[in-house]
């Protein structure tokens, strides 16, 4: 395991430094220190490095937002945790984000694709968590009347947005979760 755990930290960081393609399964290697052939051992293709990074990475996202909003009191609280997780989560893995938020190569996702159920899965989980979080809101009377599946579409491209600006853009963005926090729950929010 210690070879496939080493070809993994290698790929985030190239991959992080000069981007997916730019990245050739021989540089990988030779940082990771293994043949390239052990690359392909444990991986098939660079596709494939990419696909486990996703997912693991994934895995730990969506493990992360259910352990935060299962603990709040309210869906307007559940939806402030999921931002802030958001945020956090993405600076501790900034590698790992900015790969996937930069590289991710949508013919992955393409009818055919091996990879395209694990992504779809994936992606179709954190769509739920948040309209979850929305319809628990909108039940407990935390949040006002709204469409939950396009607030939800809103608000996951928004922080991926913001996300995206702030690991990859030229400007230097200041801390923006509690901004956003109050952006939203003040947008979200069941007028009293």
């Amino acid at each position: 395991m210690e070879r496939k755990e080493a070809i993994l930290k290698a790929a985030i960081q190239l991959f992080a430094e000069r981007g997916f393609h730019a990245t050739a399964t021989s540089e990988v290697a030779k940082r990771a220190g293994v043949a390239e052939g052990t690359v392909f051992h444990h991986f098939k293709t660079k596709e494939g490095i990419l696909m486990y990074i996703f997912d693991e990475m994934m895995e730990a996202y969506i493990e992360g937002i259910e352990t935060r909003v299962r603990n709040a009191t309210n869906g307007i609280e559940a939806i402030e945790e999921l931002i802030r997780f958001h945020f956090r989560f993405s600076e501790e893995r900034s590698e790992e984000v900015s790969v996937v938020i930069r590289d991710f190569p949508y013919r992955l996702v393409e009818l055919g694709s091996p990879f395209r159920e694990v992504v779809a899965a994936r992606l179709f989980r954190v769509m739920n968590l948040i309209m979850e979080c929305i319809e628990q809101g909108q039940m407990d009377g935390s949040i006002r009347d709204l469409f939950p599946e396009e607030t939800a579409f809103i608000l996951q491209g928004m922080l991926n947005g913001l996300s995206r600006v702030k690991l990859l853009g030229p400007l230097k963005l200041p801390e923006l979760s509690a901004q956003l926090v109050d952006f939203c729950c003040h947008g979200l929010a069941r007028p009293e």
